[in-house]
């Protein structure tokens, strides 16, 4: 597992996101600051963008780059008014060289654009979490 941002392989999936079709009506890139106790399950940067069914979001990030090779498309768990929430599990490789299945959430204040993003490890105790911020782009 490692933690570091390669900021060439990301802009590459950064890329990959754009060329969703044009009808992607919202767009947000999130960053999140490197928390040591997060031991490299959290991604610092998380993009989404909206397609144009409404209840479901193409995700990027790192992680999922890396294990799926671009973008997965997952549903909306949460919206509100004020907020809204996708989650997704990914298998990775453990720190100990296992493969373990994290469940992620990320979820952003529509008014201040904050965010947090948890990775729940299953079949463990912890949870990692992070706050961050995010920005819309142009879909």
């Amino acid at each position: 597992m490692t933690s570091s941002f390669r900021a060439p392989a990301f802009a590459a999936l950064a890329l990959m996101l754009f060329t969703l079709p044009a009808a992607a009506r919202e767009v947000f890139e999130c960053r999140f600051p490197p928390v040591g106790n997060n031991l490299g399950y959290l991604p610092e940067m998380v993009m989404m963008a909206r397609h144009d069914s409404g209840d479901t979001f193409a995700v990027a990030d790192s992680h999922i780059q890396s294990v799926n090779g671009g973008p997965i498309d997952v549903k909306v768990a949460e919206e509100n008014n004020v907020k809204v929430s996708v989650s997704w599990p990914l298998m990775l490789q453990s720190t100990m060289n296992d493969y373990i299945k994290m469940q992620y959430r990320i979820s952003i204040q529509k008014r201040s654009l904050s965010a947090s993003l948890t990775g729940r490890p299953q079949g463990f105790s912890n949870t990692f979490t992070v706050q961050g911020k995010c920005k819309r782009l142009e879909g």
